[in-house]
This record gives structure tokens, sequence and C-alpha cells, in this order.
């Protein structure tokens, strides 16, 4: 071999070993691998379909109405919550806040609508007490031979007519002017309204789906048969409903049972329990039996029979902020 054809093989050498590091020295810095791909292995990878874009895209931020927001901050300011509660302050909500509905954390949905419900519940139980008790008194002016005054005479008789009491006097009035365990008004709330999330609860605080008549009186059900003309009854306020709830189930004849099994565990000395009462709502909802396990399962898994023996807490309750100005009550 010639000197000349020698120098040209190692120029050319020397250019190929140079160009092999420059491309190790670009695949190095840059990122770029350089390296033969093994047989078997392709380098294309296939296109995602849009459920799995879909996944890989960042979640919403979970936010909640100002309402809740505001209801929540003041439930905690006055110490109320679930936790450890032995006394209940005297907090009465009109309505349920904007944004219950779309809370979607269920448990805290569910706290929150019990928190509003349980003061109203015990009040309109305090009422029905109070109502008790007078009534106790005239009945016993009455044994004792103490003449009954024409006022109280007059309250009687108004009160005979409101609960559907024809005969039996004050005996057969006291057997319907009775309290209504609070585990089992909140578990008919709850189940009733879907634990406040129900149109008839957003349009007229109608917590129990109680039939009217009339379409000027209350909210017309979705896909009401032709020739109805029910409605489900409006209220002002929460407490109104509960009210009227307390009201039927102490005079309508459908829950004549109901009213001998609460008078029948009075007689005894025995605790009135919502569980008990419940077994006799067969005729409360065409669900029938399977109606009364849905109130047995609300009681037990959200534990509301510990809610029967509370009382009212003593002195008053700070005042809820602005923005709550409309739900109270």
């Amino acid at each position: 071999m010639t000197s000349a054809k020698t120098g040209n093989y190692r120029k050319i050498a020397l250019a190929s070993v140079t160009g092999a590091i420059g491309l190790l020295y670009i695949g190095i810095f840059a990122g770029v691998d350089v390296s033969p791909t093994p047989a078997g292995f392709g380098t294309d990878i296939p296109a995602m379909t849009p459920k799995e874009i879909a996944a890989t895209k960042k979640k919403p931020v979970y936010r909640r109405g100002p309402e809740v927001v505001a209801l929540n901050q003041y439930f905690k300011s006055i110490g109320y919550s679930f936790g450890s509660m032995t006394e209940v302050p005297r907090v009465y909500i009109k309505r349920v806040p904007k944004g219950l509905g779309e809370l979607a954390l269920v448990e805290e949905r569910k706290e929150l609508f019990l928190r509003i419900m349980l003061p109203l519940a015990m009040r309109v139980n305090e009422e029905i007490g109070a109502r008790r008790e007078r009534l106790m008194a005239i009945q016993a002016k009455g044994i004792s031979g103490t003449p009954v005054s024409a006022k109280d005479q007059q309250w009687v008789n108004q009160q005979m007519k409101r609960y559907r009491v024809t005969d039996g006097g004050i005996t057969a009035l006291l057997e319907r002017i009775d309290v209504i365990p609070t585990s089992l008004i909140l578990a008919q709330s709850a189940e009733e309204s879907g634990w406040g999330t129900s149109r008839f609860v957003r349009q007229g605080n109608a917590l129990f789906g109680q039939w009217a008549w009339g379409d000027d009186e209350g909210i017309v059900p979705k896909g009401r048969e032709e020739g109805k003309t029910h409605v489900i009854k409006a209220f002002g306020s929460l407490m109104d409903s509960v009210r009227a709830y307390a009201r039927n189930i102490n005079s309508h004849p459908a829950y004549q049972s109901l009213r001998e099994r609460r008078a029948a565990l009075r007689a005894d000395g025995q605790m009135i329990t919502g569980w008990e009462l419940a077994e006799t709502l067969t005729k409360y909802s065409e669900r029938g039996a399977e109606y009364v396990d849905s109130l047995h399962a609300i009681m037990s898994v959200n534990d509301l029979n510990e809610l029967d023996g509370l009382t009212f807490a003593v002195g008053d309750v700070p005042p809820p902020p602005k923005v709550l100005a409309a739900l109270e009550e």
C-alpha cells in the first residue's frame, strides 16, 4: 500500500471516529437516544383513548356554595356538632341552604341536614309538650271538682277540633297531643326529602311530601296523572313543615295505630322510641313494610336513636352572620 493511500485511510478513519464522538456528544447532552432499538421493541407509542386522556386531566376543585360555607362556619363557631353533643342550641333555620344538594361528600350533606333539623324537631315537641301539660292541668281541675274557666274550656274545644276528636273528651285528646320521638322526625324528613335536596324542599320547604288540593296551595308533582288535582303542600319555613307533619301524625286516622302504641308505652312507663313507633307507619307510604325498613336503616346507620334524649342548651346563641339572614327563622 502506498503512503498516499495509507494517508487517505487514516483521514477516513479519523473522520469516522470524530463523527461517532459527535453523535455521542449530542445524544448525551441533547437527550437523544442514538443506541439501536432491539428487535421486537417499537418506538412508536400508541395514541391514548378519549377515556385515558380524560383520566389524565386535573380534577376540578371541590367548591361549596357560600350559604353552605357560612352555615357550617356558624355552627362551628357556636360549638354545634354531632361529635360529643349533650345539648342543642336554639338555632332555627328557615330553609335549606343553596348548594346543599351539590355537596359531593354524602356524610357532610347528611350531617348538615341533621343539624338543621334537630332543633326544629325538638322545638315542635316542646310546643306539643307545653300543650299537653296545659291539657293535663285542666283535666286535673275537672277531676278535683275545681271549676274550669271559660277561657280554658274554649281552648280545649279548639284543640278538639284541631286534632279531630269527636268523642272521649280530654282523655281522647291526650292520646293525640303527645310528642313524636326526634329520631322518627329526622328519619322521615330525611327519607321523604332526599336529605333536604328534593325539589319540594327547595321550592316550598316541604319536608314530608304532604298532599293538598288546589294548585295555588303547593307544588305540582311531575308526572301527575291527568285529572288529578293534588299538589305537595308548600310552607313558609321548615319549622311550619315540621309542625304540619306532627299534627298530621297526631290526628290522621291512618296513624291511629301509632298513637295507640305510644299511649300503651306511656301507660306502662316505658320509653317512647322512634324505632318502635316507626313499625306502625306502613300506611305512610305505598311501600308499606319496605318504608319502615328504610326508616330503621336511617336510624341505625346515623345513630338517630341517641338524639331522643337531648335537651336545649341554656342561654342565648350568638346571631348568625348576615349571609344567613334569609335562612334564619
